[in-house]
């Protein structure tokens, strides 16, 4: 039975660090008291809530990564630990040792007194457990749930069987929220393999036509947390841009074909769902000045969302930007992804017709925030672009650059100045492109 790998699992987990174990042992009294509780599977469910949380704070442990099903395995090794310190702290609180199942003599004991403590028992109704930590009120609660002697022995022979139901898919999905996943986009622990188990578990839990929408927008915010200084609001700021990016189109990669968004499914749905909130967030739209019947702190409300929406606008573009240069929105990429062998009826549309589109409008509407987005947008266009359309996008520079004249705020203008000179030198670099 030893050689047996069913039987053979080690009964804890492998060591933590300390700040790891400081996290498990906070939530310790939470899973005592659903042991005690009336609802069936409540302890488990809790132990595995706080393994999910486990994975995306500090990622898979290194014992387990590329080990099959390890989230599975690690879970359960989690809600073992749980069980098994919380057990050792009763035992050594009521003076008992823990019983061995090969012993005789624990065998007599049992069928003399029948009142052995179990993990499994849903509520302490045959050895009371008082607390010290415990309330007059919880006691009293307590030893009134006592049952006559007569009664015992019914309850113990329905008590040795496993009283933690095995919580579903959909179950632990749910405890998958929009900031865990910002989070795992932040969390160098956790693989593209982890954090598409994430995603998958999200879209499971929250079913719609488009399930990756936000997932998206986790992205974005995620991007945002990090986002550059006023000092250097473009070199910073690229490069967590893009290994974010990266990121999810690495978790992308492990999408399996049912997993479908606006009809695209597989690994081509994320790109596909970033294009859509690209698109989306591409139109701007001003907030609606307000009446003359508005207080001034209304008044002040107002600016300070507006002022947040431009800048929110401004990073979509980069992000739109960054993902034009990593050709995630070409049909090249797509080709790539092997779209025409994996059964998905009709291409993606081209996204880099939709970025020249709106790179090409931006410069001409009111709004100086739709310039900044435009250029941003124009400068990913020539670097990913070709020599042959260099006079193109020398004569769309032009006009842009006539619109950073206009330009009334400090900080938005000192951005545009440092795309269009950025600009320029990749102008340069697509003559030395074509003379090598």
């Amino acid at each position: 039975m030893d050689g047996d790998p069913r039987v053979s699992k080690p009964r804890l987990p492998k060591p933590y660090t300390e700040e790891q174990l400081v996290f498990l042992r906070s939530h310790i009294n939470g899973f005592e008291t659903r042991t005690r509780g009336h609802v069936r599977g409540d302890a488990k469910k809790f132990a595995l809530d706080r393994a999910n949380e486990f994975l995306v704070r500090f990622g898979l442990p290194p014992d387990l990564q590329g080990v099959e099903e390890a989230e599975p395995r690690f879970r359960e090794q989690i809600y073992n630990w749980y069980k098994n310190t919380v057990g050792r702290a009763r035992r050594k609180l009521e003076g008992r040792t823990r019983p061995k199942k090969s012993s005789n003599k624990a065998s007599t004991s049992n069928a003399h007194n029948n009142l052995t403590w179990s993990p499994n028992l849903a509520t302490p109704t045959t050895v009371p457990y008082a607390d010290p930590t415990e309330t007059p009120s919880a006691e009293a609660s307590s030893s009134s749930q006592q049952v006559p002697p007569a009664q015992a022995a019914g309850q113990l022979q329905f008590s040795f069987q496993s009283n933690v139901s095995v919580t579903s898919a959909s179950a632990i999905a749910l405890n998958v929220t929009p900031t865990a996943l910002r989070d795992a986009f932040l969390s160098h622990g956790i693989n593209p393999a982890t954090l598409s188990s994430f995603i998958q578990s999200y879209v499971l839990s929250h079913p719609s036509p488009t399930p990756l929408t936000t997932i998206i927008h986790s992205l974005f915010d995620a991007v945002t947390s990090l986002s550059a200084p006023a000092s250097s609001p473009i070199s910073s700021n690229t490069d967590t841009i893009f290994s974010t990016l990266r990121r999810f189109i690495d978790a992308c990669s492990y999408f399996p074909a049912t997993l479908v968004h606006a009809d695209v499914s597989g690994p081509l749905a994320g790109p596909r769902a970033l294009q859509m909130a690209l698109r989306k967030a591409s139109v701007w739209s001003p907030l609606s000045s307000s009446s003359g019947h508005t207080s001034i702190a209304d008044e002040m409300e107002r600016i300070a969302a507006d002022r947040q929406r431009r800048k929110d606008h401004i990073q979509w573009a980069q992000i739109h930007a960054a993902a034009i240069e990593l050709r995630i929105l070409s049909s090249g990429y797509h080709h790539r992804a092997g779209a025409p062998e994996m059964g998905y009826g009709v291409p993606l549309p081209n996204g880099q017709n939709f970025s020249e589109m709106m790179a090409r409008d931006a410069v001409w509407e009111s709004d100086e925030v739709e310039w900044v987005a435009g250029i941003t947008v124009l400068r990913a266009i020539i670097r990913a672009g070709c020599i042959s359309r260099k006079a193109e996008y020398e004569q769309l520079l032009g006009t842009y650059e006539r619109r950073w004249k206009e330009i009334k705020d400090e900080a938005r203008q000192a951005l545009v100045t440092e795309v269009l000179l950025g600009a320029r030198d990749d102008l340069v670099r697509l003559d030395e492109t074509r003379a090598t």
